[in-house]
């Protein structure tokens, strides 16, 4: 459940075959990306688990145990009060090789206050799509914080020398 919360709460370069993204897919990002933790900070929980990819509803039981989850993770954060004070999305890393699916970072940070004391999320948005294009689905890296391998237990076929965005929490 805190591996769940973790990844709710709080997603460089390489040379080998890495591209760019067009500004069309980097206001998608951020669309997307905003309009998931805007819905989050009201309590609402439905564009997260829409836009979560599937490879971490797997991990913890499947489509409807995720939702499940997810949604008592809104419910509880909102009941310790915790509030989100602000957010910065930054500009997506280059796009990575994932086997059948392309990768990119997103990185982003977010200020929240709990029982009177503010907390500061560094960290990033992994961004996933079928390689080519499609719709993109995502991981919170903040989840990863304490356990960065989970990253390649839930995308297998990406590149293990990639250098992961800052993921600290203050």
């Amino acid at each position: 459940m805190r591996f769940v919360l973790l990844m709710l709460v709080a997603l460089a370069g390489h040379a080998g075959g890495a591209t760019t993204l067009g500004q069309r897919d980097i206001d998608t990002l951020h669309s997307d990306i905003q309009a998931m933790t805007e819905a989050f900070e009201r309590g609402d929980a439905e564009p997260m688990i829409q836009r979560t990819h599937p490879s971490l509803k797997a991990m913890v039981g499947g489509d409807e145990a995720f939702a499940a989850m997810t949604r008592n993770a809104v419910v509880q954060l909102g009941a310790m009060g915790l509030t989100f004070v602000s957010q910065e999305i930054g500009a997506p890393t280059q796009v990575y090789a994932a086997g059948k699916e392309e990768v990119c970072f997103v990185p982003r940070i977010s200020v929240m206050a709990l029982q009177g004391r503010q907390m500061k999320s560094i960290g990033y948005m992994v961004a996933i799509r079928p390689k080519g294009g499609g719709t993109w689905t995502y991981l919170d890296g903040a989840g990863l914080r304490t356990r960065p391998e989970l990253l390649y237990r839930l995308l297998p076929d990406l590149e293990r020398d990639i250098p992961l965005p800052t993921n600290t929490l203050e």
